[in-house]
């Protein structure tokens, strides 16, 4: 009866052993960006870059604000939400950035704010609102799917190679030397 009994238990137990294993392995494997983001996504908390504007676009608000906005629009993003008086908008996420082709999605998504100072309309002459900089920010989530859609892994960070792509192409049409 003992040995029945510590037999079963020894097969329970190898059961268990095999199964914690094959699931570790899975689960490791998920644990890592995929090799094709490494060079591109960070992991952490996403950065904000800050572009200071050149003086003599500084005063043109509508300028910059539509600059910007055609700027994502040429990188191929679609505009989720946008308020041009507090000077913020995002992107829809865009999981066409870099083609995964396996249980992996990579989605970004990029936000940008004017940062300016308030003019004073009342003022003899008025005095136009001034911006100072264009704040960019380019967030990504890399989530690994299994076969029944469950999360195995899920990385929020940041798409550097983007994020500077981003910033060039606005430095060059309003930066500031």
């Amino acid at each position: 009866m003992n040995v029945r009994r510590l037999s079963s238990v020894l097969a329970v137990l190898v059961a268990l052993i095999f199964t914690a294993s094959t699931l570790s392995a899975q689960l490791f494997s998920a644990r890592k960006v995929p090799k094709v983001l490494e060079a591109r996504f960070v992991t952490g908390e996403a950065v904000w870059r800050e572009l200071p504007v050149r003086p003599d676009f500084q005063r043109d608000y509508d300028k910059i604000w539509q600059t910007a906005i055609n700027t994502i629009l040429e990188h191929n993003f679609d505009i989720a939400t946008m308020d041009k008086d507090s000077g913020y908008f995002r992107t829809l996420p865009n999981s066409k950035v870099v083609t995964m082709g396996t249980n992996w999605v990579y989605k970004v998504q990029i936000s940008i704010k004017l940062v300016s100072t308030p003019g004073d309309p009342k003022a003899n002459p008025p005095v136009p609102i001034t911006v100072d900089k264009v704040r960019l920010q380019v967030s990504g989530e890399v989530t690994n799917v299994d076969a029944r859609g469950g999360i195995r892994a899920d990385f929020l960070g940041y798409d550097q190679v983007l994020l500077q792509s981003l910033f060039q192409d606005l430095q060059a049409k309003l930066g500031a030397g």
